[in-house]
């Protein structure tokens, strides 16, 4: 199971992010889910896939993947699956801008979605003052990093943990996660990758901590 093409990753991600807030982009991802396995689909459904420009109609109730975007089908089901998981009972908390940005930003890594979480993360980091700025561009770069490993570059994973890894170290405290376990995961993971062996897992990426 091969990358997505760029405008279908880079699509798919957007319709994540937005789905986080109730509204057409996450019944499009719920309905993307449910086309990959092969149930039917509603009519409003099937308009909003069809408008992706990547499925074609297959009979009542049916769409399916069209031309050269077939071959991608196990790659957008595996995708599209973990979003709907993530994104079916999601809710944001009542705790400020920061908390709820790396409370969407973990729920994302711990599907599997780093992408996605590149995605969320960056326009922030670039708006950010020091030292929130450096701790949020660790990790992105830790969200990279697996985002590579996850497509079998082992050595661009390497780089980028390395990177993130040190940053997170170096400014994490500012932001308001507990680090204390995840730090030495992400160094095993570092020391394996050195070794030539590839992670039995990913860490559990760290939810806020908030305050009562």
């Amino acid at each position: 199971m091969g990358p997505l093409p760029l405008p279908v990753r880079n699509r798919l991600a957007e319709l994540v992010l937005e789905a986080f807030e109730p509204g057409e982009a996450l019944a499009t991802v719920l309905a993307l889910a449910s086309a990959c396995e092969g149930s039917p689909v509603s009519d409003a459904d099937a308009g909003r896939l069809l408008a992706l420009g990547w499925f074609e109609p297959a009979g009542p109730g049916r769409v399916r993947l069209s031309g050269a975007h077939r071959a991608h089908g196990p790659g957008l089901a595996a995708r599209s699956a973990r979003a709907a998981s993530m994104l079916r009972d999601w809710r944001d908390s009542d705790a400020d801008d920061m908390t709820r940005l790396l409370d969407r930003a973990a729920a994302l890594a711990n599907h599997g979605l780093f992408f996605e979480v590149h995605e969320l993360l960056e326009p922030v980091w670039f708006r950010a003052a020091e030292p929130a700025r450096t701790a949020l561009q660790g990790l992105i770069q830790i969200a990279v990093g697996f985002h590579h490993l996850e497509n079998g570059n082992r050595e661009g994973a390497r780089s980028l943990l390395v990177l993130g890894l040190a940053k997170t170290a170096e400014a994490g405290a500012v932001l308001p996660l507990d680090l204390r376990p995840w730090l030495p995961e992400l160094r095993a993971v570092l020391a394996g990758l050195a070794a030539g062996e590839t992670p039995a897992r990913v860490p559990r990426w760290p939810r806020p901590v908030t305050t009562a």
